[in-house]
């Protein structure tokens, strides 16, 4: 019985989160599954973004997520970011930039010898 009690309460204490993580193969699955119209994801993604990653708190209304993309591309994105009004500081070998669009401040995390990304977006 105590048993029962316990999986009971874990079960309700895990549906009460309103959690989603959504998993897209390319960025061309992201974008016909509508996920940049949705704005969960960066608005501006590497054309290579790959084994991209979405987790979404819909209660506290932020998310976060990472991607892996060509590192020749690296240079590329940056420049794509910088474009759409991005500062730029480096923290540990680590390229992170900060973008505001549409009522939202995106954080995207370059590490400098990978093609990984990470990223994280309120909403303002």
């Amino acid at each position: 019985m105590r048993t029962v009690l316990s999986i009971i309460t874990l079960l309700a204490l895990t549906g009460c989160s309103d959690g989603v993580t959504t998993r897209f193969d390319t960025l061309a699955d992201a974008k016909s599954q509508g996920a940049l119209a949705r704005g969960w994801l960066p608005p501006l993604l590497p054309f290579s973004a790959k084994a991209i990653v979405e987790r979404n708190n819909l209660d506290l209304n932020t998310g976060e997520g990472s991607f892996d993309y060509d590192l020749p591309e690296r240079s590329a994105y940056i420049e794509k970011l910088s474009r759409a009004g991005a500062t730029s500081r480096t923290d540990a070998g680590i390229n992170i930039l900060t973008v505001t669009t549409n009522g939202s401040r995106w954080e995207i995390r370059l590490p400098s010898n990978s093609g990984s990304a990470e990223w994280s977006i309120r909403r303002l």
